[in-house]
């Protein structure tokens, strides 16, 4: 993620090729792997993915050679298409996939050696390499200077001793995710998948293990669809890149090999090559439906950008799967990406579906460190609904322990959200924006990333409606109390003179476009069309001969055996009317609390009623 430390990087001109000549021993032992694979641990997970023997490249000559050959089978890649690496190819790939708007919700975690010092947020590997931040003043303190003790000494730590994928994916699943993954490389250049290429792996170093192998089988095994997030885009620019303080203060942990592998250390051409080939391994070995970046992808030339986005979609198409690309700050062409939103959301409702990244936990970044704070699940949860509202995703970072573990407070949020989801998710799954996103008086002031906290409450409606738009969901954030409750930002199309008869069903569906005048001039033979709640909805004409059951006039509380009804989800029918200026009004039941279907939030399912946006609601 983006460092949001008060200390600013110099600029430093340098000439990173002088590097490449150099051959400095290490000045530690490199943790090789052994021929045979490790067993799993003692929570009983399966162990890493079986193989002939295999190790790093022990030397820097087979580090060039390695990416050589990965780069060279993405050029055979790209040139069997179908796509090309330019831009007016690429434009013809499914950038938005079906299930990645139907999907809406997501995980994904904060999990490396960096999870060792537990200290401050997961930019601890650049921070203690910088003089004017605490994090260096911690670091000295607690293990010495950092050119005695660098960021590779935490490697060893990182064991994953009690990481199982299978109890990770059940977690996800059950907090009503329809993707996961892992970030399979942060800006600290360890990865966390069995690699060919780069000496810094979770099978050669640390815990021995095919982590990103583990979790993309269980996860898949769950009916999940797989995410990679990719983060080393700012590593491999060297000292002008996530390092930077390391060059700048501690030069000589950044050479000799492995080392300066992890460091970026690399002359320019191998950089990007070496940028690419990590990627290839990824794809090529785990086939996410999902790769999403973080900073950094600005430094990394427009021909490579376009070269991984064709093998990756040339890769997909031999899959017969269609897949999503993110991007931050307008990197990538729209049409072959998603945007994204770090800690935040756009102010008003997007054309294009995209995706917003947040985390858990509130305070301490997004990886493990200790005394972390959280969000509440109801804060959580109305994110995730805002977001929807507006046309987007919602990829939510957790950060587990060093040991594999995931805190019972951040386990505590997902499920809180899954039992959510479990009853309202008729309401985010499978929808699309309707034609406001919604009403009340609380909404982001200025869109963009890192908007700051935004705390919403029952005043606050926000609208989806199902991808068939006969169904307009209105989500109340939170429980609104009994009685009447008015959604002011719509207004009913086609009202008749029977206060509680259900207006028209003619003209353009909810949801699809501002209705003309048209839509709303009068009622249509479809309004007397029976429900699913058992009575045909009627009109005056068909009550009138039957005193008993005469509607009250519009405006007065319906009875409660009215046959007038919409959806609470989680509870069932409750009364429904057009007020006197056209809203759609319902009577939100007067029941005990341990009786409500959520305090968080509720939603009423408004089916087969025609509808516009008020001058109420947010457009």
């Amino acid at each position: 993620m983006t460092d949001k430390d008060s200390s600013t990087d110099r600029s430093i001109d340098t000439e990173i090729d002088r590097r490449s000549t150099e051959r400095k021993a290490p000045r530690r032992r490199f943790l090789a792997a052994s021929a045979a694979m490790v067993a799993g641990s003692t929570v009983g997970v399966m162990p890493a993915t079986a193989g002939p023997p295999r190790s790093a490249p022990d030397d820097f000559e087979a580090f060039e050679k390695r990416v050589d050959e990965t780069v060279s089978n993405v050029r055979s890649v790209v040139d069997d298409g179908p796509f090309e690496p330019d831009w007016d190819s690429l434009a013809n790939v499914t950038h938005v996939p079906e299930w990645f708007r139907d999907g809406k919700f997501g995980i994904f975690c904060h999990w490396g050696p960096y999870s060792a010092p537990a200290y401050a947020h997961e930019w601890y590997p650049r921070q203690m390499y910088n003089l004017d931040n605490s994090i260096n003043d911690y670091h000295i303190e607690t293990y010495g200077e950092p050119d005695s003790h660098p960021y590779q000494e935490f490697i060893p730590e990182f064991t994953a001793e009690a990481f199982d994928a299978a109890e990770w994916a059940d977690l996800f699943d059950r907090a009503g995710a329809k993707y996961a993954g892992p970030v399979v490389e942060h800006h600290d250049g360890w990865s966390l998948w069995d690699s060919d290429v780069s000496p810094w792996n979770a099978v050669d170093t640390g815990p021995e293990r095919n982590l990103t192998g583990e979790l993309e089988s269980a996860i898949r095994d769950r009916g999940m669809r797989f995410v990679t997030t990719f983060h080393h885009s700012y590593n491999l620019i060297g000292e002008d890149g996530y390092f930077s303080f390391a060059y700048e203060n501690y030069e000589s942990v950044t050479e000799g090999y492995p080392d300066r592998v992890m460091y970026g250390n690399l002359p320019e051409a191998l950089q990007y090559d070496t940028w690419l080939a990590k990627l290839a391994e990824v794809i090529s070995g785990y086939q996410p439906d999902f790769v999403w970046f973080d900073w950094g992808l600005p430094d990394i030339p427009e021909e490579y950008q376009q070269r991984f986005l064709a093998y990756y979609h040339n890769q997909a198409t031999e899959w017969d799967r269609d897949v999503v690309t993110t991007n931050k700050h307008d990197v990538l062409p729209m049409d072959v990406s998603v945007a994204d939103f770090e800690l935040g959301r756009p102010r008003e409702m997007q054309e294009q579906a995209w995706n917003a990244e947040f985390k858990v936990a509130d305070e301490g970044g997004w990886g493990y460190v200790e005394d972390r704070t959280f969000h509440s699940a109801t804060h959580l949860v109305h994110v995730l609904i805002d977001i929807v509202s507006k046309n987007g995703q919602l990829l939510l970072s957790i950060g587990p322990r060093v040991d594999g573990t995931i805190e019972q407070t951040e386990r505590d949020r997902l499920i809180a959200i899954g039992e959510w989801l479990e009853t309202n998710g008729d309401a985010i799954y499978e929808t699309r924006p309707w034609d406001a996103f919604g009403e009340g008086p609380t909404r982001v002031e200025a869109g963009g990333e890192f908007i700051g906290d935004v705390e919403y409450g029952p005043e606050d409606v926000r609208y989806t409606r199902s991808k068939d738009g006969d169904t307009v969901y209105a989500i109340v954030m939170g429980w609104p109390g009994p009685g009447e409750f008015a959604f002011e930002g719509m207004e009913v199309c086609n009202p008749t003179n029977a206060p509680f008869t259900p207006p028209g069903h003619g003209g353009t569906p909810p949801g699809h476009g501002v209705p003309s005048p048209e839509h709303c001039a009068g009622p249509s033979e479809q309004s007397r069309k029976p429900t699913e709640h058992g009575d045909a909805f009627r009109t005056d004409a068909e009550t009138a001969d039957t005193p008993d059951d005469i509607p009250p006039k519009r405006g007065a509380t319906p009875p409660s055996n009215s046959p007038y009804a919409v959806r609470l989800l989680g509870h069932g029918p409750v009364p429904y009317y057009v007020s006197d200026d056209n809203h759609p009004t319902v009577v939100v039941p007067d029941v005990p609390e341990s009786d409500r279907p959520s305090d968080i939030a509720i939603v009423v399912a408004l089916e087969d009623i025609d509808l516009q946006p008020t001058e109420a609601a947010h457009e």
